[in-house]
């Protein structure tokens, strides 16, 4: 008996710490809906944006939901979750690690945007009026499809096109203007450098022949990208006013390999985080 105590007792202490360190996986590196409070179309469109976003631009923006932290990591405090997660999915490319994680855990009524570390803390502030503006009304009734969708839209518009394209973060806090001064700041920049001629931002965008908004956008991949070799696309900007078309050829970052623990849904591309973003309860 006592030795098969001590028996238990050696399996106990190893098994423990092995059983706790349990971290959340990932089938496609745009949406991950494990805590299911999407319906299909809504998870169809944020996908799309989301792959639309790093076809692009090269960011790499994903959004998790969970039903409960407790189910993983209930000892560490959401902002180290956050974190944990961000790394091991090596979310953001390794250069430049501007990637962005949206997370969402149902029961805990709770909520994080992560910021790779690229951002420093400069953006908090950012991220945190958006937590507070943009996800939480809508999760407070209980719409999760409708608060995801303007946050992440609200996001990528206030925070990481901005940052992407020079941008300084916005200073102070609670100043409206100078909230609304950064982000024209940003659209303004945005505006001027073809990289941005995105469908994402083609509502703001104004015909460079007639002055007129509303152009469209759309993307044609003339060689794919591979663990190699980058790709290239053409990007085609027509003005349903006066008919004006303009084309413009774009890189298309090389495709990370799979990660160990990925599925054939894809890869991040090995970014990190720097502990930044802003979390937020409803």
């Amino acid at each position: 008996m006592p030795f098969l105590m001590r028996l238990v007792l050696v399996l106990t202490l190893f098994a423990g710490p092995a059983a706790a360190d349990i971290w959340p996986t990932y089938d496609n590196p745009f949406v991950n809906d494990q805590a299911g409070i999407l319906p299909d179309e809504s998870e169809a469109a944020l996908r799309a944006q989301l792959e639309q976003l790093k076809t692009d631009t090269g960011i790499e923006m994903t959004v998790l939901t969970l039903k409960s932290q407790r189910d993983f990591q209930p000892n560490l405090s959401l902002e180290e979750f956050a974190t944990g997660i961000f790394d091991r999915w090596g979310i953001g490319d390794s250069a430049r690690n501007d990637g962005i994680l949206v997370l969402v855990l149902r029961q805990d009524r709770a909520m994080r945007i992560e910021l790779g570390k690229a951002y420093g803390r400069d953006w908090d502030g950012a991220a945190e009026d958006l937590v507070d503006r943009s996800f939480l009304p809508a999760f407070r009734s209980y719409d999760y499809p409708g608060g995801i969708a303007t946050g992440v839209s609200d996001v990528i518009e206030t925070i990481a096109l901005p940052f992407q394209g020079g941008t300084a973060a916005p200073s102070g806090e609670g100043n409206g203007t100078g909230w609304g001064m950064a982000l024209f700041g940003g659209m303004v920049a945005l505006m001027f450098s073809r990289v941005w001629l995105s469908p994402i931002l083609a509502r703001f965008r104004s015909c460079e022949n007639c002055g007129q908004r509303g152009v469209t956008v759309r993307n044609e991949v003339l060689k794919r990208a591979s663990t190699v070799t980058s790709g290239e696309g053409r990007r085609t900007v027509t003005c349903p006013h006066c008919g004006h078309v303009a084309t413009a050829l774009y890189t298309i970052a090389r495709e990370s390999r799979d990660r160990s623990d990925s599925s054939s849904g894809g890869s991040f591309g090995g970014g990190s985080s720097g502990g930044g973003g802003a979390s937020g309860k409803w």
